[in-house]
């Protein structure tokens, strides 16, 4: 059952006499104590107390993986969920004949707006049902508890049809807007969290992903910027790597240099993901009690 947002926040600061107290630091647990929270107190209306928070929820996110390094497998999942996506988008126009949003409709343009809404919601759908077994899985961790992949994934299962209204909205926006409908998402990156800790319905969750977003909106900048500035870092780093290495042994070949480009970029993009989604996990919780 879908432990809620309230029993956890009970179970971290003591307000139930049946409450699960921890006196020891488990593997993986970076809750911190109540009298010296890792993450550091409000600094009021001034900016740099939210930049700090952001910067030090972007680290907290980054042990948290460190730590429990089985949540890689998120990131394997969803670096297939991209490859899939990237070969779907390849041969849609060539089974349609077109590749380009339509302005007249004919039977290959209908095809071609039929396949790509197919191909935007499966591969949105599994994204966000990952990313809500990994918000699953780390609010365990959080609690202390061990939790398999598939046990994570299970849970997730629960709200299917939450995930599955919210990528609907995602697939349309994707046919006319494309990449631009991460915009959308970004102002609802709480949706998910809201739908899996508090078990909220689809419009509840949006409504309150707007409402957060628009409190912390300069903690999830932060937070997010940082960990996408160290994974592009890391990307030019194993990039200048693997040049040198193939430059060393004259293996610099057009095709499968670019190949390897590619897979090492959507490498570093899935582990990115799933470092901004335990970032999610921390920023929602943050707002809800103060304490991530």
């Amino acid at each position: 059952m879908t432990v809620r947002v309230s029993e956890v926040i009970r179970g971290w600061l003591g307000w139930c006499p049946n409450a699960r107290i921890s006196t020891t630091t488990q593997p993986g647990m970076v809750t911190p104590p109540r009298e010296n929270p890792t993450i550091l107190s409000d600094g009021g209306p001034s900016g740099s107390g939210r930049i700090r928070r952001g910067k030090d929820i972007a680290a907290t996110s980054i042990k948290i993986l460190v730590r429990n390094r089985q949540l890689l497998w998120f990131s394997f999942l969803m670096l297939l969920t991209f490859l899939l996506t990237v070969v779907t988008d390849w041969y849609i126009p060539v089974i349609s004949g077109t590749n380009a949003f339509p302005v007249v409709m004919n039977p290959p343009v209908i095809l071609w707006v039929a396949l790509t809404f197919t191909a935007a919601f499966i591969g949105i759908f599994v994204f966000f049902y990952l990313a809500a077994g990994l918000i699953t899985c780390v609010l365990q961790i959080q609690l202390g508890n061990s939790i398999s992949l598939r046990e994570g994934l299970s849970r997730a299962w629960n709200h299917k049809r939450s995930i599955a209204g919210w990528t609907l909205i995602g697939a349309l926006l994707w046919i006319p807007a494309g990449p631009f409908a991460i915009g959308f998402y970004l102002v609802t990156v709480f949706a998910l969290p809201a739908i899996v800790l508090d078990n909220k319905d689809l419009v509840g969750a949006i409504r309150e992903s707007v409402f957060i977003f628009r409190r912390i909106w300069v903690e999830t900048y932060v937070s997010f910027g940082i960990v996408l500035l160290i994974s592009i870092g890391f990307v030019y780093v194993t990039l200048f790597s693997l040049g040198q290495v193939a430059i060393a042994y004259g293996l610099i070949i057009g095709g499968i240099l670019a190949g390897i480009i590619g897979l090492v970029v959507y490498v570093f993009m899935a582990i990115c993901l799933v470092v901004m989604g335990i970032a999610t996990f921390f920023l929602y919780t943050y707002e809800k009690t103060g304490y991530p």
